[in-house]
């Protein structure tokens, strides 16, 4: 084979590798990884290359791809031209390194005639390996999950469905950070963690597998990452409280926590909502407190307007499967 040849197949087989990278370590993931601050990462940024007092950087989408540019001409291009700037070296060498940064070896970098030979500068980004179909996960990355597992732990009796639901929030919150569904191996690593932790505070009489199903049928109904939908915050507000800060029920000093949860978040959702009407249906309002039913919340949402602690704006649509939900006012 003419050497001619060979070099045009070395050449494919790298452009093959940097497409594929870029599918796992696009342009904002990347930044991430190199520990760049969420200002200079978006459509309207600051350089991070330039003292810049007015948004004159910005990474964007084009035709599928990823670019940044600087407007005051410090650095444009794709990921490549990114590490370029970054680590002031060649654009050969960014290739290396940006293959090894996406789990790539760039063995055949050497062979190509697209690429300057240069002395390879030290790495000072922090690595991020895909996981692959044999869902290996990375260190760094499971390192995060493990920690995000231990916070929302459970560390009362009957909280199991509201930590669960935070973890998950927070999960969805990781996945926009990596741009990428988490896998099985990185769900399953959350909730070993979650579940050992979380033991001592369980359902005795609910197994291991009883508890992971409810993880992972939970994941896919999870609309909000942690930071999103009012809702999803009131509810997150709420588990983190601690008994002697929920709301004292009028009337009833001495109300179940399951009161007193839902009374809390009729609070919350009060506070975030113009001229505090909201609206709750059973089935969100069930989700404050683990085990608790759409008709237990139903009732205890009667009780709390019997007692003047809510008030009912308007009843909505009745019905399990109705998407109207009933409008409240919070009144203490």
């Amino acid at each position: 084979m003419k050497r001619r040849c060979i070099k045009s197949r070395d050449n494919a087989e790298l452009r093959a590798k940097i497409d594929k990278a870029k599918t796992i370590l696009p342009m904002r993931t990347l930044m991430r990884a190199l520990g760049y601050e969420e200002k200079n990462i978006g459509e309207q940024a600051r350089c991070p290359f330039h003292d810049d007092h007015n948004p004159s950087f910005s990474v964007f989408q084009k035709n599928g791809a990823w670019w940044h540019k600087c407007f005051v001409g410090c650095t444009s291009g794709d990921e490549i031209a990114f590490l370029v700037k970054h680590f002031n070296i060649s654009r050969r060498e960014a290739i290396k390194h940006y293959l090894e940064m996406a789990g790539f070896p760039s063995r055949h970098t050497s062979e190509s005639r697209e690429y300057l030979n240069v002395s390879v500068s030290e790495c000072r980004c922090v690595s991020v390996s895909p996981v692959s179909e044999g869902e290996v996960v990375h260190a760094e990355l499971e390192k995060q999950i493990k920690a995000l597992a231990a916070r929302n732990a459970c560390t009362q009796l009957n909280t199991a469905r509201i930590r669960r639901f935070k973890l998950l929030r927070d999960l969805k919150a990781v996945e926009k950070g990596i741009e990428r569904k988490l896998h099985t191996a990185e769900l399953t690593t959350a909730f070993d963690e979650w579940h050992r932790l979380s033991a001592p505070f369980l359902d005795p009489a609910k197994s291991r597998e009883h508890y992971e199903a409810k993880f992972l049928s939970e994941y896919q109904k999870v609309r909000f990452a942690t930071g999103e939908g009012t809702l999803a915050t009131a509810l997150e507000n709420v588990a983190r409280m601690s008994p002697n800060q929920l709301p004292i029920i009028p009337g009833k000093p001495n109300a179940p926590e399951s009161w007193r949860r839902l009374a809390a978040l009729h609070r919350e959702l009060s506070r975030s909502c113009s001229a505090y009407i909201y609206f709750l249906s059973c089935r969100d309002a069930s989700k404050v407190f683990d085990g608790l039913s759409h008709q237990e919340a139903h009732d205890i949402t009667g009780a709390l307007v019997t007692l003047g602690l809510i008030e009912i704006v308007s009843k909505g649509k009745a019905g399990f499967h109705s998407r109207e939900a009933a409008e409240f006012r919070y009144r203490s």
